[in-house]
């Protein structure tokens, strides 16, 4: 059985994609949230409000969706170069 071979993506992409799929969600600032992908296989992710998102409200819910992300994209992609 061949082992399954996931796509590559820069960290910069990955940060782009969960922070895309996070503006989806109602409450999700539209400024000010810092999504910063590290490492590389297995790589992590890490959410951070600045400034410009003013008040969450909801943060735990947005840490709650982030986490599901970033674990269904883990499954899918490496990071590469």
């Amino acid at each position: 059985m061949e082992p399954q071979t996931r796509e590559k993506k820069t960290a910069e992409e990955l940060a782009a994609m969960i922070r895309e799929d996070l503006s989806k969600v109602d409450g999700c600032p539209e400024r000010g949230v810092i999504v910063t992908v590290y490492g590389l296989n297995p790589w992590n992710a890490m959410l951070t409000f600045g400034v410009d998102a003013g008040p969450v409200r909801n943060k735990a819910e947005l840490d709650s969706f982030f986490e599901i992300i970033v674990g269904r994209l883990k499954r899918l992609y490496d990071v590469g170069a």
